[in-house]
């Protein structure tokens, strides 16, 4: 074996192919390739840190679970774990909205915790704003997952098609209404006259 084969880092691709196979350590060195971002995009969608870390533990286990189904694009695998957490988020958020509306019928003494603060400290820590946040967490997870890969995570257009199986068009179209649909949200982002006309 040639020393540049020992040293060169496996490709996702490659990594993937071993994964089909079972192989563990292919799994763990994509977990650990890909964990920071996914983790990152989690902190986005999600209430706390630990609702993150478990969106973020789900991706991955449907990494493994669908090893043979995963989509590489452009040598990596990461556009389809982001995909798949914006999915992951969407549904965790939905089950946790129907156990409060059971919870809120059962009477209870005291209050509840809130952990408002823990939110502030992730959303001063990842730069976004409140309405922002709120307003991704509003979308559909197919229009959340088209935002979270081109706009958050800047992929083209085409290679977004790829990670969610849709038409390169669908995702065009899809990004402009949701672009249309947040800049009537969110005002304050709305670009001056002069930045319009720059």
């Amino acid at each position: 074996m040639s020393e540049y084969t020992m040293s060169r880092a496996p490709s996702d691709g490659e990594l993937l192919y071993r994964l089909s196979r079972g192989d563990e350590p292919a799994y763990r060195m994509l977990h650990d390739r890909h964990q920071a971002p996914v983790f990152r995009t989690s902190l986005v969608l999600m209430r706390t840190t630990w609702d993150a870390e478990e969106v973020a533990a789900t991706a991955f286990f449907e990494l493994w679970r669908k090893r043979d189904k995963v989509r590489v694009v452009d040598g990596s695998v990461l556009p389809w774990l982001l995909a798949t957490t914006s999915y992951a988020a969407k549904n965790s958020l939905r089950s946790r909205r129907r156990y409060q509306r059971l919870l809120n019928r059962i009477p209870h003494d005291g209050d509840v915790p809130d952990h408002a603060d823990e939110v502030v400290r992730a959303m001063d820590a990842l730069k976004i704003s409140r309405s922002v946040r709120q307003a991704l967490l509003e979308l559909n997870p197919r229009d959340a997952s088209v935002v979270v890969l081109c706009v958050v995570h800047e992929l083209p257009a085409s290679e977004a098609a790829v990670v969610l199986g849709i038409p390169e068009g669908t995702v065009k179209s899809r990004l402009s209404r949701v672009k249309a649909k947040l800049r009537g949200t969110l005002h304050e982002y709305a670009p001056t006259s002069e930045e319009a006309n720059a």
